[in-house]
């Protein structure tokens, strides 16, 4: 229960993310002594709660991302974001999760369109801008979630199914 309760509330987070605000409001926060020190957390407790999770029981979690634009029922653009365990993720697969996490696709239909990227702004998500009439534009959010959960629902079928032959053997004589 507590693995979907995480989920639930992940997914919820992965879906608002665009909408939170990037910033701290100093003067919406409590008033704190500027001395307090905060400790660190260890890379233990970090390693627990990088992209996807490992409940202890051998299930293990990832999720996706993936938003795609279709005009008039043309792939237009993909954006494709997997966040696998990523403690361990390569260097260069580091590098290229950033890229992707800061990139911001503009699409512009007809002429007379004039939204340009914002300089230096980190972004990960896309702007339309459509002059034309009668254009079908689709914007589609896929969240992927998978897991390794299909070998213990095996395991399980099969235990329960022994139990249960077991059962009706005893239960016979």
């Amino acid at each position: 229960m507590k693995t979907a309760r995480f989920l639930c509330a992940l997914l919820a987070l992965l879906g608002m993310g665009p909408w939170l605000p990037a910033h701290a409001d100093e003067r919406a926060a409590p008033a704190r002594n500027r001395e307090e020190v905060w400790m660190a957390v260890s890379d233990q407790a970090l390693d627990h709660l990088r992209g996807g999770f490992d409940p202890g029981n051998g299930l293990l979690v990832t999720f996706g991302i993936s938003r795609a634009l279709y005009v008039n029922g043309d792939l237009v653009t993909q954006q494709t974001l997997n966040f696998g365990r990523l403690n361990d993720l390569t260097p260069a697969q580091a590098a290229q999760l950033s890229q992707q996490m800061q990139r911001l696709n503009i699409v512009q239909i007809g002429p007379g369109n004039n939204v340009q990227p914002q300089q230096g702004g980190a972004s990960f998500g896309t702007v339309i801008q459509n002059t034309l009439n009668d254009q079908h534009i689709v914007n589609q959010t896929v969240i992927n979630a998978s897991s390794n959960s299909l070998g213990m629902v095996k395991n399980l079928n099969l235990q329960d199914t022994m139990n249960e032959g077991l059962a009706r053997a005893i239960g016979s004589r």
